[in-house]
This record gives structure tokens, sequence and C-alpha cells, in this order.
């Protein structure tokens, strides 16, 4: 993926538009960016937070019980059924997503998923 790629990140079953990720550079799986949010990310920003907290605490701890944790708010972050759409309008479902201050980087879970 190009820098200055740019995806929106939505939420299809509100009609929202939380923020949008611009690429800045990719990793082996991830790609990285920046997320601008709007208005609408804040009710969902505490989710976010607590991810990015979780993941830190398990990369030097890696307790059962963190685990199920994170996987707890994994869930939750999976269960808003977000849509990073790109181009053209083309969007992808299956992605792992984390989100830290304006600091973002996602990775197709299924990468030949078909965009939306």
């Amino acid at each position: 993926m190009n820098p200055g790629t740019q995806f929106t990140l939505e939420r299809p079953t509100t009609g929202e538009v939380l923020g949008t990720l611009t690429v800045t550079g990719t990793d082996l799986f991830t790609v990285r960016g920046t997320f601008d949010a709007t208005p609408a990310f804040g009710p969902y920003r505490a989710l976010f937070e607590e991810d990015a907290r979780l993941a830190h605490q398990l990369a030097q701890d890696p307790d059962p019980a963190l685990m199920e944790r994170a996987e707890a708010v994994l869930d939750g972050l999976l269960a808003l059924g977000l849509v990073l759409r790109g181009a053209g309008g083309r969007g992808h479902r299956q992605f792992l997503l984390g989100i830290e201050g304006r600091e973002a980087g996602f990775r197709l879970l299924s990468p030949e998923e078909e965009p939306l």
C-alpha cells in the first residue's frame, strides 16, 4: 500500500464515519498510518485505548488473565462491525485495527476477502 493512501473507518449499522486513516508505511503484514478521528469516534475511543494498553501489557507479561481481557476487548471491537473503506468506495470488513492517539495500524485477516 502506498504512503498517502486513505481509508475511512465506518460503522455501517449507524452510518457513522469514525475517522480517516492515512497510510504512512507498511511492515510485513501491517499497514501503519495516522488516524484523524471525527467526533463520532468519541464513544469508541476508550475501547481502542484499552486494546492498546492491553497489547503493551501482554508484550511484557503473557499472563492468561490479561490474555482473556484482551480477547474480550477484541471481541468488543469486532462486534462493532467496522469497515475500512478505501478509494472508489471499496471496503474491508475482516481486519484487526489498533489506534493509539493519532497512530494507527491495521492488518487484513483475510487478504483474499472480496472488498465491499
